[in-house]
């Protein structure tokens, strides 16, 4: 599983800390799911990529874009899913007088799958 955290330029590194720390293990609580290994999600399996946004770019200070396999018990609460990663995003720790606008978007996909397992 990946997340894709764009953020601007008045995005503090504290705040990036923090959701380096968190965002894997808000992932894994809110995206794991009956229905075998596939839907296993431990916060060490979660990939979090980093950049900063253009100085042309509009819209939140921080997009969050998160990428997870399609499952039907995913599929079927995809809008509850990411409104509950956005709501734990937004109570993470901020100093005082901090303000800024965050997007999550949940994308889930059909993956292809190979595993080989030694004997």
């Amino acid at each position: 599983m990946n997340a894709t955290i764009i953020h601007k330029e008045n995005v503090t590194d504290s705040l990036l800390d923090n959701l380096a720390k968190s965002l894997p293990g808000i992932l894994a609580d809110t995206l794991e799911a009956p229905g075998g290994r596939a839907a296993i999600v431990k916060p060490e399996q979660i990939s979090l990529e980093f950049s900063k946004a253009s100085p042309r770019d509009v819209g939140s200070d921080i997009k969050i874009m998160i990428f997870a396999r399609e499952l039907p018990s995913r599929a079927s609460r995809e809008k509850e899913m990411a409104k509950k990663i956005l709501e734990s995003v937004v109570s993470l720790p901020t100093k005082p007088g901090e303000t800024h606008t965050i997007d999550v978007r949940l994308y889930l996909m059909v993956v292809g799958v190979a595993e080989y397992i030694e004997s």
